[in-house]
This record gives C-alpha cells, sequence and structure tokens, in this order.
C-alpha cells in the first residue's frame, strides 16, 4: 500500500520517456555490432578456408582422388573439415582455376543470376608445376535495418563476402 502512495503521488516519468527514446537506438547499435563482427568472422573464415583449400590443390592431395568428380568431392571434403562451426561450405561457391604463368592469370568478371549466386564459377583445379587460382563467394544477411544497405555489392544485390589465393602447384 505504501509503495502504490508513493507511486500515485510521483510527478516524474523523465527516465522512463527517456528510457523509451534511446532504447530502440541503443539495442539497434548493440545488434549491428554483433552482426559487424560476425561479418568480419565470416570474411575471416572463408579467408582460411580458401588458403587451406589453395594448399590442398598445391600440394596435390586433392589430384590423388581420382577423376573430376572424385577430385571435385575431395575437395569439398577437405573444404568442410578446415572451416570452423559458424561456416557452412555448402554455401560457399568455388572459382578454381588453372593458368600455366603468372601473366596469363585473368579474373573473368562475375556474373550473377537473380539470387545473387555466381554463373560463371568453374572448377579446373591445375596440373603439376601449373598455377592455381581459387575464388570464393558466399553470401551474408544481416537482420539489422541498415546494414544491408552498407555492405551490399550494388543494387539488387546481397552482402557477398569474397576471398581469392594464387598458388604455384609443386610438382607432385
Amino acid at each position: 500500500m505504501r509503495t502504490h502512495k508513493r507511486l500515485s503521488g510521483a510527478e516524474g516519468g523523465n527516465v522512463m520517456i527517456e528510457f523509451a527514446l534511446l532504447a530502440p537506438v541503443f539495442f539497434m547499435l548493440v545488434m549491428g555490432l554483433i552482426e559487424f563482427v560476425l561479418y568480419q568472422y565470416k570474411t575471416y573464415a572463408l579467408n582460411h578456408i580458401v588458403y587451406e583449400a589453395t594448399r590442398n590443390l598445391q600440394t596435390g592431395e586433392v589430384w590423388s582422388a581420382g577423376d573430376a568428380e572424385a577430385r571435385r568431392a575431395k575437395f569439398d571434403e577437405m573444404c568442410a573439415e578446415s572451416a570452423g562451426a559458424l561456416m557452412n561450405c555448402e554455401e560457399v561457391q568455388w572459382d578454381v582455376r588453372a593458368y600455366d604463368a603468372l601473366n596469363e592469370i585473368e579474373y573473368p568478371p562475375v556474373e550473377y543470376d537473380e539470387d545473387g549466386l555466381p554463373t560463371n564459377f568453374v572448377f579446373e583445379p591445375g596440373d603439376a608445376n601449373q598455377y592455381s587460382v581459387v575464388r570464393a563467394s558466399i553470401h551474408h544477411e544481416f537482420i539489422t535495418p541498415f546494414m544491408a544497405e552498407l555492405f551490399r555489392m550494388g543494387p539488387d544485390q546481397p552482402a557477398i563476402v569474397n576471398s581469392f589465393c594464387i598458388v604455384r602447384n609443386e610438382p607432385w
């Protein structure tokens, strides 16, 4: 009863009004910070996976699997082994190409479909003493308002994390 009288007699509500005005901004900033950290983690994890995948190509571990289909399966298996807990390797789009000399290396522009998936990525790993160029991309979906607009790749394109690596294959 005493608390009821004290609250009913109170004239101020400034703290509640200030909280109601500032809380949405504060929580949106915290969510944006968490999402930015997850985006950076995905960038780091993709760089690590690409590095490990390229090393497996360089040392000939992928070529030891046999035909082209078996090599691709071995490549995907090794990528999944090097991925972290928050990374799904099935969502990674791979572009693996082989070149005989450094001056021949070129990156054809990526062409995307309406879902933002690359349409001109291929899997053609290099043989011994060739250069292997590995390029990978993965989507990242933002929940926080305005974050998606900050990290878009273009009009009507989602945020995409990219990574690449170039190595010369060993003479296996």
